[in-house]
């Protein structure tokens, strides 16, 4: 389970309480300073609008502009029907392959993961690329660049050299042309990530010219005492994935919360939309969404 601890109690001898498991979510240990709150934020399947962006595939594309529930409506395209047709297990269908094609995953290996027939998964793939020309092409064409240069390239330009793509052993060759497709999505997304991060930052900065960057840091002019908290903004805490977390000052967190959101979506131009969702609490473990 995501951040959970799975643990039993015990209730007074002889009583039927006695071994019930419980589960403990380890996240509600991270707290902010006093009169704080904790702020998350992550991207709305940012590896797939990546995807879309660099295969300009014409329905992805589409779809995810549209503002539809995303994988309802790859599942109802991928089979022919109407959204509302789509039950949820057919929509994790869509999901699991979206992200097996992301993630370089063979017939083999997805067949696994959603408990069917190895046949089965290639036919699925085989029917989701065809649908999806233009994530088809992608994938045929990050492959063949790369076995002509021996790297793949991030969305900014960053590079991982593959020499493995040109391999004589068809594991090693096989194992170099998925690390090809995710590096090119994966590395991508950690560009955008990164990039909101340090804007976010400077953003924050401005607006609260006298926030400490950390517990550890003062203000400009002030002492190096550690603070309790500090008098107005944020810190940055952690990035996890495509989430960022900040500690804000509860009477500044709408405008903390709009900056973050902001800057996110911002942070690089595609030809999707980039959409993050934030959420707030007095722990990590309890946090709400806000609409901002």
């Amino acid at each position: 389970m995501h951040g959970e601890l799975a643990s039993r109690v015990r209730g007074p001898e002889g009583s039927p309480e006695k071994g019930l498991p419980f589960s403990v979510s380890m996240r509600h240990a991270f707290v902010p300073f006093p009169g704080g709150l904790i702020l998350a934020a992550d991207y709305s399947q940012l590896e797939l609008r990546i995807l879309a962006h660099l295969s300009r595939d014409r329905r992805l594309l589409q779809v995810l502009n549209s503002g539809a529930d995303v994988f309802r409506s790859i599942a109802a395209e991928w089979r022919m029907i109407e959204p509302e047709a789509v039950d949820d297990a057919l929509r994790q269908q869509a999901k699991q392959i979206c992200y097996g094609i992301i993630y370089g995953m063979g017939a083999k290996s997805l067949g696994e993961q959603m408990g069917i027939e190895e046949n089965d998964a290639a036919c699925y793939i085989e029917t989701f690329k065809s649908r999806y020309t233009g994530i088809h092409a992608f994938l045929r064409e990050t492959v063949k660049n790369c076995g002509k240069n021996g790297y793949v390239q991030t969305i900014l330009g960053r590079r991982r050299f593959l020499p493995a793509i040109k391999d004589q052993n068809m594991y090693s060759k096989s194992h170099a042309e998925r690390q090809a497709v995710n590096t090119t999505v994966q590395g991508s997304a950690a560009d955008i990530v990164k990039s909101a991060t340090v804007a976010i930052q400077r953003r924050l900065e401005e607006a609260f010219p006298s926030m400490p960057r950390s517990h550890h840091h003062a203000p400009a002019g002030a002492d190096n005492r550690r603070l309790s908290r500090p008098c107005r903004g944020a810190f940055f805490v952690l990035q996890l994935h495509d989430e960022l977390i900040y500690e804000v000052a509860e009477e500044d967190v709408i405008q903390v919360a709009q900056i973050v959101k902001r800057e996110m979506e911002s942070a690089v131009k595609l030809y999707v939309k980039l959409c993050a969702k934030v959420k707030v609490g007095p722990s990590w473990g309890d946090l709400q969404d806000l609409d901002i």
